[in-house]
């Protein structure tokens, strides 16, 4: 993998990962999976979900829940780091 290619990562720790339901971790790295294969062919992902009061990038969930990410362009390889994940009430 060169670096000009974008992964994704938690970016919080493993353990608090684990703590979400699977339908959750499987909904996030499917949208994760799909906002880094659009910034491999070029779309900038600081630009793709909903606007933050921040600098992160809101995207919805299946279920109805959320999480936000944030562009690590200058990082090598190119970081999307998601940054907040919030379940929906139905699945805690």
């Amino acid at each position: 993998m060169s670096d000009d290619h974008w992964v994704w990562e938690y970016a919080f720790h493993a353990e608090d990962e684990t703590s979400y339901p699977k339908q959750i971790r499987d909904e996030v790295k499917a949208v994760a999976d799909q906002i880094v294969e659009l910034a491999d062919l070029g779309i900038d992902p600081a630009e793709l979900g909903d606007r933050t009061p921040g600098t992160a990038r809101r995207h919805m969930l299946p279920s109805g829940g959320w999480f936000e990410t944030q562009a690590l362009r200058h990082a090598r390889p190119r970081l999307l780091a998601v940054v907040l994940v919030v379940p929906p009430p139905h699945l805690l």
